[in-house]
């Protein structure tokens, strides 16, 4: 029985916002105590902690987080007894949260060294910060990162650790504008998706993978042995591009060239080092092209002289709106909207999809009138995955008894390892070689027609809230779509409907009429920032009290990065072409980085 001292002891700790652990200091971290508010904060009672994780709390923490927690609490020590640290744990629910823990140690004769430690959850603020910086790194379309960031990484990568050798390989695309002329955009950009996810598996995750042009890529290949390693690795790059797409259903010819330049031999300094394989790239072209050339002294000439240059070339999708894994939602939204082939687009997207967030399978089963079957009308795989889609089709729902009770909690079925379904539910998934599943009803009226999907076959995965959340209204938008087709639906009401979806995003969104600049929609986000801003009025009006249309507006080749003095709001702008209600107009959409901004000014 607990005397007084213990259970005041107890009582002190539960009142304490948020967990606190007791830990031994060693290697694990073994866990001496926890209060209620770490149950609550990970799942886990005190019993299962044991029984799980053996009382090692570094087991609880996220394996790409362990290193790094232990370096940092052994250098914070060196200078104290206290230490401040923020790490991901796994929650009982298969889900990853940020925390933030500051803790003392303490030294006793009866315990020894023991660490206390009091938890928060800051998983909220540690996304959002992620997702301003996401924004302004990547491209969505490949999951690269973009032009400015590039540059910052090699520029770090040769001021931090000047005596590792590098190379830095350009590569461009050769005759791209013909496939995008004779193929469409859309296969372009499934094209320019293939060729990144290409580059990702060709070379290391310490390496720097970026798009810096419309088609043009760069590569630092980072603390190399010898100049010999470049040139085996562009030429492994050529060979892999040359055949990506000879295999297909619609063989396509695409090829690559590449310059190399090596530091510190060919270049001190970032400036230098991408000027030389800049002019190995031109070389490249101009022999002939699907080739590479390594850069050589004796031989090179200035880039006035040639006036090609690939860094700073405008990315098409880009001004398409693909710029972030929110833009992507827009991009999916435009080009479904102003489709005409509805069955090419919806592959095409499945595609896209697929390779930037890296899933294994992606798919759209249709329900058939009476709701009884389902049939696999859309499958995208990625490489070494089988396809599934000519075994499901008609499938009786009554085969899994269940199935669409799955769907319960907001039309969403997100399930990180199948292991915990029904026996009759698990089997149905592991005959496919699922491990991990995100899927979401497609649904009319609180009636199921069927689910867009996302599969995981080579492990089990832990989505992400924004994971979860881009593929969800991704799947939306698929869904009405699909369900107009299906019911032969007029413009307009389709028209009702995303203008929903395209409420519930996080970025200010309207669409202004081509040459007038009148407004023709603004979403809620947009509403909510200024309740003054109506349709029919000018976009420069409106949001900044302007009598002409402004200097720098993104329409018309303006900077990306805007301030806005009347709202103190910093955005990234891009617009895309969109038909709107039959008229020719933009569809722009603003991501607040005013946050971003300001982390940075700090």
């Amino acid at each position: 029985m607990q005397n007084e001292h213990s259970r005041e002891y107890l009582t002190l700790l539960n009142s304490i916002p948020g967990g606190v652990r007791q830990s031994f200091y060693d290697e694990e971290f073994t866990i001496l105590e926890v209060n209620q508010g770490f149950a609550e904060l990970f799942g886990f009672q005190e019993e299962e902690i044991r029984e799980r994780f053996h009382n090692h709390y570094m087991e609880m923490i996220h394996p790409d987080d362990r290193d790094a927690v232990r370096e940092t609490i052994a250098s914070q020590l060196s200078r104290g007894d206290k230490t401040e640290l923020q790490y991901r744990v796994i929650c009982k629910d298969g889900t990853c949260k940020w925390v933030m823990e500051n803790g003392q140690i303490f030294r006793d004769e009866d315990r020894g060294t023991w660490f206390m430690g009091v938890i928060l959850d800051i998983t909220d603020s540690q996304n959002a910060r992620e997702e301003l910086q996401k924004r302004a790194e990547r491209d969505a379309l490949t999951g690269l990162y973009n032009r400015d960031e590039t540059e910052r990484l090699i520029c770090r990568q040769l001021e931090e650790r000047p005596e590792q050798m590098c190379a830095l390989l350009m590569i461009d695309t050769d005759n791209f504008k013909g496939v995008n002329d004779k193929q469409g955009h859309l296969f372009g950009d499934a094209v320019l998706s293939e060729l990144a996810a290409g580059m990702k598996r060709c070379t290391r995750q310490s390496d720097v993978v970026g798009r810096i042009g419309g088609d043009e890529f760069a590569i630092l290949l980072r603390n190399i042995p010898s100049r010999e390693t470049a040139v085996k690795k562009a030429a492994q790059l050529l060979e892999l591009f040359e055949s990506l797409f000879k295999q297909g259903k619609r063989p396509v010819e695409v090829t690559c060239s590449a310059g190399v330049a090596v530091y510190p031999e060919d270049g001190a300094d970032f400036q230098s080092l991408y000027h030389c394989a800049d002019l190995a790239l031109y070389k490249a072209k101009s022999l002939g092209k699907n080739r590479f050339v390594v850069f050589d002294r004796e031989q090179a000439v200035s880039v006035d002289q040639i006036g090609y240059s690939a860094l700073g070339a405008a990315i098409d999708s880009d001004q398409r709106n693909m710029g972030t894994a929110g833009d992507l939602i827009s991009y999916v939204f435009q080009v479904l909207y102003d489709t005409s082939d509805i069955e090419r687009v919806i592959a095409l997207i499945m595609e896209i999809v697929g390779k930037r967030f890296d899933v294994s399978r992606a798919y759209v089963f249709e329900n058939t009138e009476d709701n009884k079957y389902c049939d696999n009308t859309y499958e995208w795989c990625n490489e070494g995955i089988e396809p599934q889609k000519d075994f499901l089709q008609h499938f009786p729902y009554e085969e899994v008894d269940g199935y669409r009770d799955l769907f319960k909690h907001n039309a969403v079925f997100y399930c990180r390892d199948i292991r915990s379904l029904t026996p009759v539910q698990a089997k149905l998934f592991e005959k496919q070689g699922i491990r991990s599943t995100l899927q979401c009803a497609i649904q009319e009226d609180g009636i199921f027609h069927g689910f867009v999907g996302f599969d995981e076959c080579t492990g089990t995965r832990m989505w992400t809230k924004e994971e979860i959340g881009v593929l969800t209204l991704i799947s939306q938008l698929l869904s009405t779509f699909l369900l107009k087709r299906r019911a032969g639906r007029h413009d307009q009401e389709l028209a009702v409907r995303l203008n929903t979806i395209l409420d519930t995003q996080d970025a200010y969104i309207y669409a202004v009429e081509k040459g007038s600049y009148e407004l023709l929609y603004l979403n809620y986000k947009t509403r909510m920032l200024d309740p003054g801003a109506k349709p029919g009025m000018t976009c420069y009006k409106a949001f900044f009290d302007r009598e002409c249309p402004c200097e720098n507006c993104p329409l018309n080749g303006g900077a990306g990065e805007l301030y806005n003095s009347r709202y103190d709001v910093w955005t990234r702008t891009k617009g895309a072409p969109i038909k709107w209600d039959g008229s020719d107009a933009y569809l722009l959409t603003c991501f607040d980085i005013t946050e971003y901004k300001r982390l940075n000014e700090d």
